[in-house]
């Protein structure tokens, strides 16, 4: 395009282009005429758009059915580059292309960019994005922990992190990955790094999972650490609530998460004064054990003989870790803010044999989910069976890309990116989750069309070969319900990243479209091994709807 752009051929030995032919070779690198087609269409070939004209477009092939005449004089103000035409209310192709590539033409509804959703209902009622062993940089063997993991994944949204605690040197608690290579960081530090990002991204509450195996003498200092450092923020109510508050209610609040003694104990004079009561375990689960060795045994057996729970650390507790039982089993009591931590095998085998009675079981009690301790790549697992299951606090390693994260901050870009998402009706009631089972129809089922369009300067996938040039497709996954998990791919596009155009249509029908994501991935065709380029994953109920597919 470029010798092709060189009509005067520089006669000095290298190929040149002048003001004017690079203009135009401006507009032909960036033509595209799929888009031309569209608007003149609506230009009625005129040359340019009016205000009525866009509002046409708006209306018929976008489905904006709040849009004004007046809004559109003043998006053709705002897009279009040309003085003159400003001034005249019309807009140019440039424009309009500026205007589709602009946040208001963005795939993902605008008015799921806010929070939307009712905040006033009981945590337990949320999907709360999670974050698992949240220090760690890179594997859970040897890798690196840093404080800025922390800061990365609030940013995102984050709203419940990970700090598995241990005894340090000079009286100061640290967070590592126990019995492993892992480096080690101040316990102090991370505090202060999350009192300082917690609320950048969402005002609503931050849970600190904490999987505690300090001696009393430390478990102490971090009391003081979290209450000094936090102060008002921090959510220690004397008595735990009978049913779990709200993000509402817990705006901009610290919520640590641990075993926590029983009222009358706390209370008990006793106690403070160092009895040998034997005060019970510290931590519910301990997902570095579950790669034993011959050290890690003899450690673990160790700390179980020694550990006690401290006064002064377990009323730093807002929330309740308690003790899985059996769905039949949900826990009971006046303090009833409980959350319960499941390993993924654990759950998957539940979500298996009785998934009624784990969505059932959720509708009273936070589950966590965390993967499993064998992923020493700190890979992750699927995160949608146990969203669909009714598991509030899914937990995934952060720092590794894929499609489960992918999936995770699709999911969460709904309502605001506040990090908490209102479960659906369908998970509710015992009647209603039948139908994500697919045992009955749901009222909420839709028929979903899309038409792939076309694509623009795609990049080239890592690591290719040099002058290579991409033959491209795109993939559309359904992640959802069972019933609903479906995929479709358009046709290759030969030696074509530049402006493929596939023009073709896909029709998906979703039962449960409350709990589906839907992703959009391009792929370079190869002999042997689709190369991944790009991706995109929103909510199905957050898609901005566009012109009827037949």
């Amino acid at each position: 395009m470029k010798e092709a752009a060189d009509t005067k051929k520089s006669k000095r030995g290298k190929p040149t282009l002048d003001r004017e032919e690079f203009v135009n070779f401006y507009h032909n690198l960036t033509e595209r005429s799929e888009i031309k087609e569209l608007y003149g269409l609506y230009s009625c070939n005129k040359g340019y758009l009016t205000p009525k004209d866009l509002l046409t477009f708006f209306v018929e092939e976008q489905k904006e059915e709040n849009m004004t005449e007046t809004n559109c004089t003043e998006l053709i103000f705002v897009y279009e580059p040309q003085k003159e035409n400003k001034e005249l209310e019309r807009m140019s192709f440039i424009g309009f292309r500026h205007l589709l590539i602009s946040p208001t033409q963005h795939l993902f509804m605008w008015r799921h960019r806010r929070v939307y959703q009712d905040m006033t209902q009981p945590m337990t009622n949320y999907f709360i994005s999670s974050s698992h062993n949240t220090y760690l940089a890179e594997d859970q063997l040897k890798g690196p922990s840093r404080v800025e993991c922390y800061i990365t994944a609030l940013k995102k949204g984050c709203r419940c992190v990970e700090l598995d605690c241990y005894d340090g040197s000079n009286g100061e608690p640290v967070i590592y990955h126990g019995y492993t290579l892992t480096s080690k960081i101040l316990f102090r530090d991370i505090i202060t790094a999350i009192r300082d990002y917690a609320f950048v991204a969402s005002p609503y509450p931050v849970i600190l999972s904490i999987e505690n195996h300090c001696s009393k003498e430390q478990q102490e200092v971090m009391a003081n650490i979290l209450m000094r450092t936090f102060g008002k923020s921090l959510y220690a109510p004397d008595v735990l609530p009978s049913s779990p508050p709200s993000p509402h209610e817990l705006k901009e609040k610290i919520i640590v998460k641990g075993k926590k003694l029983p009222f009358n104990l706390r209370q008990s004079n006793i106690l403070e004064r160092g009895s040998s009561v034997d005060e019970g375990e510290v931590s519910d689960e301990d997902e570095a054990l579950e790669v034993p060795s011959e050290l890690q045994q003899r450690q673990q057996e160790e700390v179980k003989h020694h550990q006690k729970l401290d006064v002064k650390f377990s009323q730093s507790i807002g929330m309740k870790s308690v003790t899985f039982k059996g769905c039949d089993q949900p826990p009971t009591g006046s303090e009833n803010f409980n959350v319960v931590s499941l390993a993924e095998k654990k759950i998957e085998k539940l979500l298996e044999n009785d998934p009624e009675g784990i969505c059932n079981y959720a509708r009273s009690t936070l589950i966590r989910t965390y993967p499993a301790g064998s992923r020493t790549d700190s890979s992750n697992y699927n995160p949608v069976p146990m969203w669909c299951g009714g598991c509030q606090i899914v937990a995934l390693n952060f720092q590794t890309g894929g499609l489960e994260m992918q999936l995770l901050h699709g999911k969460f870009a709904d309502n605001g990116n506040c990090g908490y998402i209102l479960k659906p009706n369908c998970l509710r009631t015992d009647e209603a989750y039948q139908v994500v089972l697919g045992r009955g129809q749901s009222p909420t089922r839709m028929c979903l069309n899309i038409e792939v369009i076309s694509g623009f300067q795609l990049p080239k996938p890592k690591n290719s070969k040099k002058g290579e040039v991409i033959d491209p497709f795109l993939k559309i996954d359904i992640f959802g319900a069972a019933i609903d998990t479906q995929d479709r791919k358009t046709a290759v596009i030969k030696n074509n990243g530049f402006n493929p155009i596939w023009k073709e249509k896909f029709k998906f029908r979703i039962e449960v479209p409350e709990l589906a994501l839907i992703r959009f991935a391009v792929y370079d065709k190869d002999q042997y091994f689709d190369d991944f380029i790009g991706f995109y994953v929103l909510p199905i109920n957050s898609l901005q709807q566009g012109k009827d597919v037949l």
